[in-house]
C-alpha cells in the first residue's frame, strides 16, 4: 500500500522499466508517491537483473506470489544517490545507497521496483554504501546471499562451486577471502569461464574428482543434483544457494 501523500505536494515522476506481460518489456513514465518524513527520494544509477525470479517473470513462468502481477516494475538490486531525504531518515542528499526495490508507483506493481530512474523508499529499507561503488553497489543483496549461504556453526566453505554467474563468483571470492583453499568452479558455458581470480573454472566433464566435502550449487539447475551427490564424500554436504 502507498503511504499517505504529503499535503500540498504534487506527484513526482520517473521513467521505469515495465513488464506489461510475458515477453512484453518497455519503458514508461509513471507517477511516484510523494515522500513522507521517513522516506528517501533516490536517483537510481545501476540496477541488476535477476536471472532467477525476473527471468521467470519475463517468460511468464513465475508461480503466483502475493503482491505480484503485470504491469510490473522489476529490479530489486539497485544502487543510486539520495536526492531528497526526509527529516527523520538520518540521510543527506548525495549519500550513496543500495535500494532493494520500492513500491511507490502509480499504475504498476512494485513488489520489486528498482529498475526506475527515480524512486521513493522508506529509509529503513535502504543501506548506505561506499561512495566509490558504482555498478558494484547493486551487488549488495547477492553478496549477502552468498555470505548467508556460507554462514552457520560448523558450516564448511565450498571446495566445489557449481555455476560461474555472479553468485558463483561471489562464493568463490568469499571462500578465498576467508583464507580457505581456492575452490574448483564448474561452468558449462565457455563464455562464463572468464574472470576468475585465484581459482580455476572448468567444464564439469573435465573433472573426475569424487571426493568433495562441500559443494555449493549456484546454478539453479536441479537436474545437476544427482550428479553432485555422486561427487561428495560420505558425510559431505550440498548447499543449494541458487533459485530453483
Amino acid at each position: 500500500m502507498h503511504k499517505p501523500k504529503t499535503p500540498g505536494r504534487e506527484h513526482l515522476h520517473t521513467t521505469a522499466v515495465i513488464l506489461n506481460g510475458p515477453r512484453d518489456l518497455g519503458l514508461d513514465r509513471l507517477s511516484v508517491t510523494p515522500p513522507s518524513a521517513d522516506d528517501l527520494v533516490v536517483r537510481i544509477t545501476h540496477s541488476g537483473i535477476s536471472t532467477g525470479t525476473e527471468k521467470l517473470l519475463w517468460t511468464g513462468d513465475m508461480p503466483p506470489f502475493p503482491g505480484m502481477g503485470y504491469p510490473l516494475v522489476p529490479g530489486y538490486e539497485a544502487a543510486g544517490e539520495v536526492v531528497e531525504a526526509g527529516k527523520q531518515t538520518g540521510y543527506r542528499p548525495g549519500d550513496r545507497v543500495f535500494v532493494p526495490g520500492a513500491n511507490c508507483f502509480d499504475g504498476a506493481f512494485g513488489l520489486f521496483g528498482g529498475a526506475a530512474s527515480l524512486l521513493v523508499s522508506d529509509a529503513s529499507r535502504v543501506t548506505r554504501i561506499d561512495p566509490g561503488l558504482e555498478a558494484e553497489g547493486a551487488l549488495l543483496a547477492l553478496a549477502a546471499t552468498a555470505r548467508h549461504a556460507m554462514a552457520g556453526p560448523g558450516k564448511a566453505v565450498p571446495d566445489l562451486i557449481v555455476g560461474h554467474g555472479v553468485l558463483g563468483r561471489l562464493l568463490a571470492r568469499l571462500t578465498i577471502a576467508a583464507g580457505a583453499p581456492a575452490p574448483v568452479v564448474w561452468e558449462t558455458d565457455p563464455a562464463r569461464r572468464d574472470g576468475a581470480t585465484g581459482y580455476d573454472v572448468i567444464d564439469p566433464s573435465a573433472d573426475e574428482r569424487r571426493d568433495y566435502n562441500s559443494v555449493y550449487d549456484a546454478s539453479g539447475n536441479n537436474a545437476v543434483l544427482a550428479e553432485l551427490i555422486g561427487r561428495i564424500v560420505k558425510g559431505g554436504e550440498i548447499v543449494l544457494a541458487g533459485f530453483y
